[in-house]
């Protein structure tokens, strides 16, 4: 697979792929649709995951997100933190692939900085 030659809509995608990681996979080509290479495979694997997360998101459901723990107390089902995990390493390659908001857009740790900025100034100023 890969869309440097064919058109988004002619890609064969896995048959196991859920509808959500197919709206996913088509709507990071739409934005990136000459996407090759390790950027492709790792588009590929993105899907994957949230396959992966909406398969356990059934589980937990069908659990009504609750199992027993090793001594028999009722705990959150495990599938919710595998869910979780696979949805949240799925929306970290997407953020590496697609650009998400204008340039200008601060990163959290400039953000924090700014905002420590702003009470220190408060502070000094009382």
């Amino acid at each position: 697979m890969s869309t440097a030659d064919t058109p988004v809509e002619d890609l064969d995608l896995p048959s196991h792929w859920s509808s959500s990681a197919r709206d996913a996979f088509h709507n990071v080509l739409e934005e990136r649709p000459a996407l090759a290479g390790a950027e492709f495979a790792a588009l590929v694997e993105a899907a994957n995951l949230i396959t992966t997360a909406d398969a356990l998101d059934e589980v937990a459901r069908a659990a009504d997100y609750m199992s027993l723990g090793a001594s028999g107390q009722p705990v959150l089902h495990p599938a919710v933190s595998a869910a979780t995990a696979a949805r949240t390493s799925a929306a970290q390659i997407f953020a590496r692939l697609v650009v998400n908001g204008p340039k200008t857009a601060t990163s959290a740790s400039q953000r924090a900085q700014r905002a420590a900025t702003a009470r220190h100034t408060r502070a000094r100023q009382r």
